[in-house]
């Protein structure tokens, strides 16, 4: 500043309340660099230093595009340095806390009342649901929603999202991320006509990329609470599942089928050949009456064997009502035939197009719809195997009549 000593004194002091001016903002700008530094959380990845460093800096550019005063623009600066370094203390009402922090420093500055309270007022009216009022306030309005109108506003978005997923412990699916953001950009417009020149057109750009995002979020909501995300693996599963069950099943009745031609050909045998001899022989009975028992004992057993293979083969259609509560929640799949044939058919149509549109209620029906098979197939295989037990045990017991009758009439 050597050469300003040779302008004359009044230009000399006009230089320097222009230098003490930049000194304040530079002063402004190394404390708020100071408390970003020591004092930020590290979850906050987007209230942070580069945010606030990109808003003073969008400010002032955009108060040199609207002619400010020196004054004004020094204001303004601070203000934009100051207006989120709330944060390092509270996320909520961030604001009184950011106006602590600029207070104390200019007082240290013994800066001027008035001004002070201008800051002041500015950094409040950075508040969502503050409308901006005044030149400086719209400006600054502008800069705090510039990214909307850039290309990072994509990566900005990102960054705010990790910042709540951690600060706030909040979650969001990519769909109700896109649907935030989208409703940021719409709900939030330049005021300043220099804001508006500069960052419009990218605005406008970036809303209907985000619409683009919402369809594509949503088909990655879809697919993660599917299971398509992973591939093919989840209709291979269902459509496995179906396939071995209707297996199954077709296995059950093919077994009912041989227990039933087998028990019924054995009882009209025995029927057949035990009337023949009893009409040949009036003693039949008493000359033989110790062969009745194991006959008798096959006869019984085939007789319980083909009722169990019976009741296994019979259809089964469930005469349940079903409960509407139940539907509504999601605990009743109408897939399974016994179930829907229990409402109207309009009503099964709607509950078809409710499917067709969410896929995760698809596949809750499509699993409910397996249990109700798999409770069919328990049925079936347990009439099945008291069919195959009682057969086994009749055989066995026969022979072993037939094996002690043998041993005691040759005694």
């Amino acid at each position: 500043m050597r050469w300003a000593e040779l302008l004359p004194k009044s230009l000399q002091t006009i230089i320097q309340m222009d230098d003490d001016k930049n000194n304040l903002v530079k002063q402004t700008k190394d404390f708020v660099t100071e408390l970003f530094k020591h004092d930020l959380d590290n979850d906050l990845f987007y209230h942070n230093w580069s945010h606030t460093y990109e808003v003073a800096q969008i400010a002032k550019k955009l108060a040199d595009m609207s002619d400010l005063s020196e004054e004004e623009l020094e204001v303004l600066q601070i203000s934009a340095w100051f207006h989120d370094t709330g944060y390092i203390k509270t996320r909520k009402i961030h604001e009184e806390e950011s106006l602590k922090y600029a207070f104390e420093f200019l007082s240290d500055k013994d800066y001027d009342d008035e001004r002070k309270k201008e800051v002041g007022r500015l950094i409040v009216s950075t508040r969502i649901d503050q409308k901006p009022l005044g030149k400086l306030e719209e400006i600054l309005h502008d800069a705090d929603i510039a990214h909307i109108g850039r290309k990072r506003f994509f990566r900005k978005g990102e960054l705010l999202r990790v910042e709540l997923e951690n600060y706030l412990d909040e979650s969001y699916t990519e769909l109700e991320w896109a649907h935030e953001q989208y409703q940021f950009i719409i709900n939030n417009n330049f005021i300043t006509e220099v804001a508006k020149k500069e960052y419009d057109n990218r605005r406008v750009k970036n809303i209907i990329k985000q619409r683009k995002n919402i369809i594509q979020s949503r088909k990655i909501t879809t697919r993660n609470s599917t299971g398509k995300h992973m591939g093919r693996g989840i209709d291979t599963l269902y459509r496995a599942n179906y396939k071995n069950h209707v297996n199954f099943s077709v296995i059950a009745d093919g077994k009912a089928n041989m227990m039933i031609s087998i028990n019924t050909i054995m009882i009209s045998v025995i029927i057949t050949l035990s009337g023949a001899s009893l009409s040949m022989s009036q003693t039949f009975i008493v000359e033989h009456l110790r062969f009745a028992v194991p006959i008798l004992i096959l006869l019984l057993g085939s007789l319980a064997s083909v009722v169990y293979a019976i009741l296994s083969a019979i259809p089964k259609v469930t005469s349940k009502k079903i409960d509407k509560q139940k539907l509504e929640d999601g605990k009743v799949s109408l897939l399974y035939f016994g179930n829907f044939l229990r409402i109207n058919k309009e009503r099964f149509v709607d509950y078809l197009k409710k499917l067709k549109s969410d896929q995760e209620t698809l596949y809750d029906s499509m699993s409910l719809d397996l249990y109700n098979l798999g409770e069919v197939l328990e049925r079936k295989y347990k009439l099945l195997t008291i069919s195959y037990n009682i057969f086994m045990t009749g055989l066995i017991l026969t022979v072993l009549a037939f094996i002690s009758i043998f041993i005691y009439s040759n005694l």
